[in-house]
């Protein structure tokens, strides 16, 4: 029998998931799809295969779960919760939420929000959360929108909503 601490395995398995992490933002593109004068932020190819592939892994990841050891059941429930909000929020954001924007207003759209418009004139923070890594901007009207970098057209939204800003408060 293997003695603890003594495997690559985790090591590996962290570098893996850091090359998958990299290659999803190096493949994002810096500007968005246009329709007319809108710019539709869509997440990209592998950003929506990680998404739909997570879902069956969670499966099986809490099947592993099911046949931990004893003394191993509250780790290996928090595991299992992490993978299980994960193959829920991943393609919540990838296939059902719709965020575009052009140089008047902010077209979003989701299950839960259902479908709001409002001006740039509303925008009232651009912002960063270091807890979830991610950046958002705050629209009256519409509330926080989380901008993640793996986002089409994310490096071109940052720096449009930082002018934005920055008018709005002049």
């Amino acid at each position: 029998m293997e003695e603890a601490g003594s495997s690559l395995s985790p090591i590996i398995s962290g570098l893996i998931g850091g090359l998958v992490v990299t290659l999803m933002v190096m493949f994002t593109k810096s500007k968005s799809k246009r329709v007319g004068d809108v710019r539709e932020l869509t997440f990209g190819f592998l950003f929506k295969a990680f998404s739909f592939l997570l879902v069956p892994f969670t499966t099986f990841v809490l099947y592993a779960i099911s046949q931990s050891y004893e003394g191993q059941e509250i780790a290996a429930g928090l595991v299992g919760l992490g993978f299980f909000l994960g193959a829920i929020f991943f393609p919540y954001q990838a296939f059902f939420i719709e965020f575009s924007y052009d140089d008047e207003n902010v077209y979003f759209k989701s299950p839960v929000a259902g479908e709001k418009t409002a001006s740039w004139k509303g925008l009232t923070k651009v912002g960063y959360s270091w807890l979830l890594q991610a950046d958002y901007i705050v629209v009256d009207g519409i509330g926080k929108i989380w901008c993640s970098n793996m986002l089409q057209g994310y490096a071109e939204l940052m720096e449009f909503a930082a002018k934005v800003e920055q008018k709005n408060k002049i």
